[in-house]
């Protein structure tokens, strides 16, 4: 496939540009695959530079055309599950965290809200001292893949260590707030200027049952180009 053609090219070249792609669609019409029907691949960190592939031990090895992900606690039960959209059937898939984590370990989850910063806090940073010593950090962003946004709630894990010794935001813009009140295992509201974590209760479960999903309409001709 060639760069798309601009308006300085012949006619010739465009007309090639948009056979070329009615080409690949007709081929995706009968099945074809993106990605060679490649598999999903999942990869575990080991903690330094160096990753173990648990593609087929974690169930993720699909071999769908995987188009986006998204990682929310959707149990919240502490880990992280996860959504997966592709371009083929199942257009959609949850993914229920079950594994047990190492050694009992919990996790401690933050929803931002700015009030000088944007109101969603994207760009802020969350810094989470362990009472060992240790620090954990994460980034809220705005987009975190390919077609994809992943809920807004920071989650951070803390391992086995169950006390935290402090928690402090760093806002966009550099501007630095501790906050107190943060236990282990909760859930919490920061609001910038507050400087109090504020304890949320967990949301009523939503329950999903596993149903079939109907294949894709085919595509009027207007819209396959």
């Amino acid at each position: 496939m060639s760069r798309s053609p601009d308006v300085e090219r012949s006619s010739d070249a465009r007309e090639a540009y948009v056979a070329g792609w009615q080409a690949i669609l007709e081929l995706l019409r009968q099945g074809r695959s993106w990605s060679g029907h490649e598999r999903n691949c999942a990869f575990l960190s080991c903690g330094g530079e160096t990753f173990a592939d648990v593609s087929a031990a974690s169930g993720l090895d699909f071999a769908d055309d995987g188009r986006a992900l998204a990682v929310v606690d959707w149990d919240q039960d502490g880990d992280l599950d996860l959504w997966l959209h592709n371009r083929t059937g199942p257009r959609l898939r949850l993914m229920i965290n079950r594994s047990e984590r190492y050694g009992g370990g919990r996790s401690v989850a933050f929803r931002l809200q700015g009030t000088r910063v944007n109101r969603d806090a994207i760009g802020a940073r969350v810094e989470v001292e362990l009472a060992d010593g240790r620090r954990r950090i994460e980034t809220l962003y705005a987009g975190d893949g390919f077609l994809s946004q992943s809920s807004k709630w920071l989650h951070v894990g803390l391992g086995r260590e169950d006390r935290i010794e402090s928690v402090a935001v760093r806002w966009p813009g550099g501007r630095r707030e501790s906050f107190a009140g943060v236990e282990a295992g909760g859930r919490y509201r920061l609001v910038e200027g507050e400087g109090i974590a504020r304890p949320l209760p967990p949301r009523a479960p939503v329950r999903l049952a596993a149903a079939p999903q109907e294949p894709a309409r085919e595509p009027a001709a207007a819209e396959r180009l």
